[in-house]
């Protein structure tokens, strides 16, 4: 297994989050002001994209040893 640095770590944790949690802030926020307008399911999506992304991650990385 190669070497990996905490760089990638950092990039492939970050990134989807950030989205994640832009997409999560935009639909909940519209979602609150103007209920029953499609903002939930943006939401929704948005909710399982993070931790369908985190999951990932976690998956990818599970036999990552550091030596």
């Amino acid at each position: 297994m190669t070497k990996m640095k905490a760089r990638d770590f950092v990039i492939a944790l970050l990134s989807p989050m950030i989205v994640g949690k832009a997409c999560i802030l935009y639909f909940g926020m519209n979602y609150s002001q103007y209920p029953g307008r499609g903002y939930g399911i943006g939401l929704c999506i948005s909710i399982l994209f993070t931790l369908t992304m985190i999951v990932r991650f976690l998956w990818k990385y599970r036999n990552y040893q550091d030596s």
